[in-house]
């Protein structure tokens, strides 16, 4: 019974101290809680780790950071922390693709060092990359050259990336690797040769990367026509032989000097004085060809240069209808081509920086440019310069209606200077024209753009079909020799008021000019025009 009685003493005795506790005699000096949180936003190579802080008593917020790293090494710390609250964020770079990284939230209030539980993620995988379909931008006998894009890397470094060639019918296969000018480049061109002559390729492009390798689709080629292949220069006389002057047709692959260009005129037709051969070649491909300085002359004391169609190279050779100049050309010398006259068709590889036109090749309908040429534009067949302001060669043999694109501002003297078509249309975007810009050409009828304000000297001088011309509203003067020997019938005049005329711009007109060609105003402005001391010549004057 005493037993009893002292333990119930004990206890209440203990009651008695506990009750005596309040809460204000809890520690103040608790430690905070570190919650490792979820990685979000994870990549190939980034991640966002996140983590909670939770406070406890009167603590303030630790130094807090991350630790990382692969696998379970935690040998990486990151202490740029976005801290919103008890919330923190931390953004990594430089992971490895397809990697488990361990990451926990660490923290320091100065006397003792925190630590959340250890989380894990694995960065995304790498993929191949991928690639655009194959562009052709020109070929030649043996060779084409392609364009093509790398759609993605798949987030691996490029490792290598070029065409796949693969021959049809032997199943012959071999690889032509692109040369980046830049480690971040996509888009690429390569030259692909080895072509044989009537064999059928099946060309791919491809890119590797640490993941493997992608091979885009297929584009199939048949390579074809009569080729040479000259192992070094000055071999083109002794491999053609007898045969010289018996083909029409050609494509030469190789280096050329003045020997092998001497030969070539030959079989053009033409010898190196000048004189007629026996030659028959009519169309010529040198695409894969280049030319190259040494041997002797081609002709008047002319000789080669490295990578330039020279003055008169194929001056006179008139059975000469097409012509495709050599890839790497980069100059095209004047009257390279002159008379040339039954030219109607020259082919202008991307390499060309500098043309001058050739006079003489009337026949001429078309210059084909490279759409991989940034100096150079080709538009139905006219030269331009490369934003196509400004018409660089205009073919005489082009025919019937041309309307000159919009983006032209200016034409260069003589720009249609004995041109064959027969009606012309120049647009309100051409506010300035060169002398003589229609000299000798063979047009019937233009209509002037209403912007423009002066006509040139011998604008449409010695135009011996000119029968109708029209001129803009805010025409202001016309120049000497505009109409000079042109046999106009109607003259249309769009301005309010009458132009100023020269003294000589009906100079050369026939003797009953101005009672046989009928002059078209404005009805209101009949009278002015009657009035007008050169206008007033014209014996019909007819209202619009």
């Amino acid at each position: 019974m005493a037993d009893v009685n002292y333990k119930l003493v004990v206890f209440l005795l203990c009651s008695f101290v506990l009750g005596a506790c309040h809460d204000d005699d809890v520690p103040t000096n608790i430690e905070p809680e570190l919650v490792t949180g979820t990685a979000k936003d994870i990549s190939h190579t980034e991640a966002t780790l996140t983590g909670t802080v939770v406070l406890k008593g009167n603590t303030v917020m630790p130094d807090v950071w991350f630790e990382y790293g692969e696998g379970d090494e935690l040998n990486m710390t990151v202490k740029d922390l976005n801290v919103r609250g008890g919330n923190v964020e931390a953004h990594v770079s430089g992971l490895a693709a397809g990697t488990e990284y361990s990451y926990r939230l660490m923290g320091s209030n100065g006397s003792a060092t925190l630590c959340g539980d250890i989380m894990t993620f694995v960065t995304q995988s790498n993929d191949k990359p991928s690639v655009g379909s194959l562009s052709l931008l020109s070929r030649g006998p043996v060779s084409v050259i392609v364009s093509y894009e790398i759609l993605s890397d798949g987030g691996e470094p490029i490792i290598e990336t070029g065409c796949s060639v693969k021959d049809v019918s032997s199943g012959e296969s071999w690889k032509t690797i692109a040369e980046p000018e830049r480690p971040d480049e996509t888009e690429f061109v390569v030259r692909i040769g080895r072509f044989e002559q009537n064999a059928t390729y099946e060309l791919r492009p491809y890119a590797v990367n640490k993941v493997g390798e992608t091979v885009g689709e297929a584009m199939t080629l048949t390579m074809g026509g009569n080729a040479v292949t000259l192992a070094s220069p000055g071999e083109l006389d002794l491999l053609m032989g007898d045969y010289k002057y018996s083909f029409t047709s050609l494509s030469i692959i190789g280096q050329m000097n003045g020997d092998d260009l001497r030969c070539l005129r030959e079989m053009m037709g033409r010898n190196i004085d000048g004189a007629p051969t026996s030659g028959r070649l009519a169309d010529v491909d040198l695409t894969d060809s280049r030319i190259v300085e040494g041997g002797g002359s081609y002709g008047s004391s002319r000789y080669t240069e490295n990578d330039v169609v020279g003055y008169g190279l194929f001056a006179d050779c008139t059975g000469l209808t097409n012509v495709v100049l050599p890839d790497g050309i980069k100059t095209i010398e004047k009257d390279a081509f002159m008379n040339c006259s039954s030219l109607k068709a020259i082919t202008v590889p991307a390499s060309v920086s500098r043309l001058t036109p050739s006079g003489g090749c009337v026949a001429l309908e078309e210059i084909v440019v490279s759409q991989a040429n940034n100096n150079y534009v080709s538009i139905d067949g006219v030269l331009f310069n490369s934003d196509a302001s400004r018409i660089v060669w205009f073919p005489m043999g082009k025919r019937g209606h041309y309307e000159l694109p919009a983006s032209v501002t200016s034409l260069g003297d003589y720009a249609f200077r004995d041109c064959s078509i027969t009606s012309c249309t120049l647009l309100d975007g051409l506010t300035e024209l060169g002398q003589c810009v229609f000299y000798g050409s063979k047009v019937k009828q233009v209509t002037l753009p209403d912007n423009l304000r002066l006509i040139p000297t011998g604008t449409f001088q010695n135009c011996l079909d000119l029968h109708t011309i029209h001129l803009g509203e805010m025409t202001e003067l016309v120049s000497d020799y505009v109409f000079d020997k042109c046999p106009l019938t109607d003259i249309y005049v769009d301005a309010y008021y009458p132009p100023v005329c020269n003294d000589d711009a009906f100079s050369g007109t026939a003797d009953d000019f101005f009672s046989t060609c009928v002059l078209h105003v404005p009805a209101s402005r009949v009278g002015m025009y009657k009035a007008d001391n050169d206008w007033g010549r014209f014996d019909n004057i007819v209202g619009e």
